[in-house]
């Protein structure tokens, strides 16, 4: 009986890295957030705390999920169609522009691929998620801190949510950034 090798290279689920990260993340992000928000809504210290680390926990368990989701979606809606033209219309599968479409689309998924280090390329895929789930984050998280903080005036803690998650996926993106560029630094090494 001939034993076949099983090739590993089906690629990677970003959700197994994006989300462990994201619930490692979680207590920093919930106390930056409580005491940015505070600034600019009128909340007792508890108050904030409480709604931040409801919207934040809720915003993890629901909406990492769904914002990985959603790029996968687009992934198979936008990505397939787009390399099946490539093969059909023999596109040079070389080109900077097909590589960085391809890459931006498929972040859901990345393929692993042998030019590149893993670390950098889930580095930037992880940069890449922390779009959508940017959008899915201030959306879900502002629902519930409105249902929180009912006596809060909205537009403040609208404002206050938005530019929260501003000042914690910025601090997100540059670590993610910091990786990519260690990466890049040891590689020349």
């Amino acid at each position: 009986m001939a034993i076949t090798p099983v090739l590993a290279d089906v690629g990677i689920p970003m959700i197994f890295i994006q989300f462990p990260v994201m619930v490692l993340v979680l207590i920093p992000v919930i106390v930056v957030e409580a005491l940015l928000i505070r600034r600019w809504v009128s909340l007792t210290h508890r108050d904030a705390f409480w709604g931040v680390t409801k919207a934040n926990g809720i915003y993890t368990l629901l909406g990492v999920p769904a914002a990985w989701l959603a790029m996968l979606i687009v992934d198979f809606i936008v990505g397939i169609p787009l390399l099946a033209a490539a093969d059909r219309f023999h596109w040079n599968a070389d080109s900077l522009v097909l590589k960085v479409s391809a890459f931006f689309i498929t972040a859901a998924w990345i393929d692993p691929a042998e030019d590149r280090s893993a670390v950098f390329a889930i580095a930037a895929a992880y940069s890449v998620l922390l779009v959508p789930s940017f959008y899915a984050s201030v959306l879900i998280e502002r629902w519930i801190c409105l249902k929180a903080w009912p006596n809060a005036d909205g537009g403040s803690v609208r404002r206050g949510v938005f530019f929260a998650n501003i000042a914690s996926y910025g601090v997100l993106l540059a670590l993610a950034c910091a990786c990519m560029a260690y990466e890049l630094v040891s590689r020349r090494r």
